[in-house]
């Protein structure tokens, strides 16, 4: 038992021993690891040669020539870790060098091993306070080349021999407050990308790569997330899975499909994009602050495909300032005609006037804008189950907007108004400089709520009809006066009535051979079998080349000129009865609208 006893303490004290030199050791070697990152690895890996390496491995990343200005400086805990200060990249040639970016620091991790063999290999970088100088050369050409390991890996992504530069690590690319500076000669154009922060995760060239990143431009915070499955294979005309999505307060969008970076660039998939207003976003893009206003809302989700210059839209789910509409759309991209818009779009409801006012530019007078048409190519179908424009409201239209070399035109199909056919064209030529044209033509239509819609008082003949219109302008619209249109206005009614008109009292009041106005024989209505009028429009006059109203046994004629600059009126009139043996009543007809002045004939003076 003694024994026993004996052989157990020995155990239990070898065991402490044991458990006493192992804790040893483990402080030894924390000790020995210590001394040999913080002591002894330095003196084994040259700065200069680190420095000298990390030259040539950002000049071969970049494409660019890199140059370090600052020392080095390594950290070995608790992973090795090199720091370079005020580093640049130049481009072109030694005589004439350009700088293209300059960072104040970037850090590196380094595989230690590969640094003592004196060939450091480097990994997640993290870029403090760069600048980034991106220029569209006149030529199309950029400022940066090509890196010669892109080149190389492009070139080997389609290939079934794999090849090792496409294994190259990467690592994660860390961005802290950089700058992008963007400068395109030929849209003469610049622009500043501030306060760019995220990362860009990147293990290999021929692994997925995904950046998050956030920014300033123009003033406003944006968000921007890229996804892309194959990178090399897209950079080299092959198609790759795309993901990305861009938030800011002027514009939202996100696109999800396939794409590839071939010399004619192609997208498709599904794009989805939300602007609070196309005339703010405008401002904003072109470096202006965004402005208050919130008019000119648009939204839009699609399948898109795009090949070159050319977008196409299908299935198009699109809201316009509250209208939505589906259809089709086509945008080409010109660089010397501009952009070209083709498409069908159909819409529930069109409200013409906040459209208007939303998209097209006032110049200082209030007038529209249209300088934009010498920009842009227009061909658009239209339909609408309702549309508006201020009072007057439609159904059912069908129309065309067509815009080449500042020439532009709204050609209305057809519609429902008033309860009558309605088509028409406006025309502008020369964006409006040149001044435009006005047609339409509204057929059995119930014209009475025609002149309410319009705010037309006194005495209107009313009823179911037809009103054409056929004016021009070659004035300006900037500049356009009432003397500068011309055309003619038709007016043709059957079985109405010419309201607040009472033809006996009006006859009474002539025979007594003095003045009075015309709402002394107001009370009261003229039924007509027809009425038909023609004025011709010139010089800031209306001329009534034809005005006759029959019914009731009269015959009531009108002729003379209506200066409509200032409401004026200078008309002779006859009430005729069917027997020619009655006398005709005649008068003259002076004032202004809707309260003329009636002198009957007998009343004016003779001359002697």
């Amino acid at each position: 038992m003694k024994q026993f006893i004996n052989i157990a303490s020995m155990k239990t004290r070898l065991l402490d021993l044991l458990a006493s030199r192992t804790v040893a050791w483990l402080v030894i070697g924390a000790l020995a690891l210590t001394v040999l990152f913080k002591v002894a690895l330095p003196l084994f890996v040259s700065t200069a040669s680190v420095k000298t390496n990390m030259e040539r491995v950002l000049s071969s990343w970049t494409g660019a020539r890199a140059n370090i200005a600052g020392d080095p400086l390594i950290s070995f805990w608790p992973h090795p870790v090199l720091t370079l200060r005020t580093v640049t990249f130049e481009g072109g040639d030694a005589a004439t060098p350009e700088l293209l970016a300059k960072a104040d620091a970037i850090a590196a991790g380094f595989d230690i091993l590969a640094a003592l063999r004196g060939a450091p290999v480097f990994y997640d970088f993290r870029l403090v306070n760069p600048v980034f100088k991106v220029e569209r050369r006149l030529d199309g050409t950029f400022n940066w080349r090509r890196a010669g390991w892109m080149a190389d890996a492009i070139a080997n992504a389609s290939t079934k021999t794999p090849s090792a530069v496409r294994n190259t690590p990467i690592g994660d690319i860390e961005i802290d407050n950089g700058t992008v500076e963007l400068n395109d000669r030929i849209t003469a154009s610049a622009h500043h990308i501030n306060n760019i922060s995220g990362s860009v995760q990147w293990p290999t060239p021929a692994a997925q790569i995904r950046a998050n990143l956030s920014a300033a431009m123009n003033g406003e915070k944006v968000e921007l997330s890229i996804t892309c499955d194959e990178p090399m294979m897209l950079l080299s005309g092959q198609n790759s899975a795309i993901q990305t999505s861009f938030s800011s307060t002027p514009l939202t969008f996100s696109f999800d499909g396939i794409g590839n970076g071939s010399a004619h660039p192609f997208a498709s998939g599904q794009l989805q994009l939300t602007a609070r207003s196309i005339p703010g976003l405008a401002a904003w893009s072109r470096g202006n602050t965004l402005p208050a206003e919130t008019t000119g809302a648009i939204a839009l989700d699609t399948s898109m495909t795009m090949s070159g210059e050319i977008l196409k839209m299908d299935n198009l789910s699109l809201s316009l300032e509250g209208a939505s509409a589906t259809g089709v759309l086509d945008i080409a991209w010109n660089r010397a005609r501009g952009p070209r818009v083709d498409g069908t779009l159909a819409f529930d409801r069109l409200d013409l006037t906040a459209l208007a006012s939303s998209f097209l530019p006032l110049q200082l007078a209030g007038s529209p804008d249209m300088a934009f048409l010498k920009q842009i190519g227009l061909d658009l179908r239209l339909s609408a189950q309702e549309a508006s424009y201020g009072p007057i409201a439609l159904t059912d239209v069908a129309a065309g907007i067509m815009a080449e070399n500042g020439r532009a035109s709204v050609d209305i199909g057809d519609g429902t108004y008033a309860g009558g056919s309605l088509s028409g064209r406006i025309a502008l030529a020369k964006d409006g400089g040149d001044g435009g044209q006005l047609q339409f033509s509204l057929k059995d239509a119930d014209l009475a709520p025609v002149a309410a819609t319009l705010g037309l008082a006194g005495p209107l003949p009313l009823g179911r009809g037809v009103l054409s219109v056929d004016l021009s302008t070659a004035e300006p619209l900037s500049k356009m006066t009432p003397g500068g249109v011309s055309g003619e206005i038709r007016y043709m009614v059957d079985n109405g009535t010419l309201r607040d008109f009472n033809g006996p009292e009006f006859e009474r009041l002539a025979a007594q051979g003095r003045f009075f106005n015309i709402s002394e024989a107001g009370d009261g209505s003229f039924a007509f079998t027809s009425a038909e009028i023609t004025a011709t429009l010139r010089n800031g006059m209306a001329e009534l080349t034809k005005a006759d109203i029959k019914g009731e046994g009269r015959i009531l004629s009108l002729a003379g000129i209506i200066p409509y600059r200032n409401g004026s009126l200078a008309l002779a009139g006859a009430i005729q009865p069917d027997d020619t043996a009655i006398p005709a009543v005649r008068f003259f007809v002076g004032g202004s609208w809707p309260n003329p002045v009636i002198s009957p004939l007998a009343a004016i003076p003779a001359k002697p």
